[in-house]
């Protein structure tokens, strides 16, 4: 704790912090976090981006992860790696609310712009996964979008400066390249939060194919049940659903999730 602290006290001399959520207490933790990054990395962070839910409008403080882009002026070596989850162990222990809902990409400037034409190195803490090194590649391009154009930059210049430029053209053929991996999700997923994500998701990707904006989820499920009414029933319950920690079987909503799924890619021309 002395430690987070610390470095939250050093960064606050010599920076202003200028973003701003709809959540205070965030915007607190959030610069927490920013201070004990650049008490660990100094000079070698070169910019953190926020993202995801917290940005995108679907955040729910109890349940939803916070997703950061730090990027850094080379890769992480294996003594930034061990002080960097000395740093994250103690964040976790000061905020125990949050262990597992934090996510946060360490990419080295050169790998960033490298990460369309090959596989680069970066480090990455994730819900589920502790800190470690993990391959990079277009598979990443999505991401990377949602940061460029809706990134809330922490320190650092905007985001463009780092990130490749992504054309819209780009990020819809990658999330079309992804959707049939949600029905193989669909078929797993047995309680209703997960159930909840994955109809969600699609009702989100929908839309921005239709019409190549990336939007939240909840905004999502507002046009999709517009758009397809046969199935607003199902997507309200997700809606309901959103963040649920039941872990119970939930197999005949399951069966219908798998449906939606399978209906959704069929508006894409796919044939499952």
């Amino acid at each position: 704790m002395r430690y987070v602290l610390l470095g939250f006290l050093l960064f606050e001399r010599y920076y202003t912090f200028m973003f701003k959520t709809q959540f205070p207490e965030m915007d607190q933790l959030i610069k927490e976090l920013a201070s004990a990054l650049q008490a660990t990395l100094g000079d070698r962070l070169s910019g953190l981006y926020l993202f995801g839910s917290l940005v995108g409008g679907d955040f729910d403080p109890k349940t939803s992860d916070m997703d950061l882009l730090a990027m850094v002026k080379k890769d992480i070596t294996e003594a930034e790696l061990a002080n960097l989850r000395q740093m994250h162990e103690t964040f976790r222990r000061a905020h125990p609310e949050w262990v597992d809902r934090i996510e946060v990409a360490y990419v080295g400037v050169s790998a960033m712009r490298e990460f369309k034409t090959g596989t680069v190195k970066i480090a990455r803490i994730s819900p589920g996964e502790p800190l470690h090194y993990r391959d990079m590649d277009i598979q990443w391009l999505m991401d990377w979008y949602i940061v460029q154009e809706q990134g809330l930059v922490i320190v650092g210049p905007p985001a463009k400066a780092f990130i490749p430029h992504i054309t819209s053209q780009e990020f819809i053929a990658s999330l079309k390249d992804s959707l049939l991996s949600w029905l193989a999700m669909a078929k797993e997923a047995r309680h209703k939060g997960y159930q909840s994500y994955i109809i969600l998701s699609m009702c989100r990707s929908l839309y921005a194919i239709k019409f190549g904006k990336q939007i939240s989820k909840f905004k999502g499920a507002e046009w999709a049940m517009r758009e397809y009414s046969a199935w607003a029933d199902l997507i309200q319950k997700a809606v309901e659903w959103h963040g649920s920690s039941d872990k119970s079987d939930n197999l005949a909503s399951q069966t219908e999730t798998v449906k939606f799924v399978v209906f959704a890619l069929s508006q894409l021309g796919y044939r499952v």
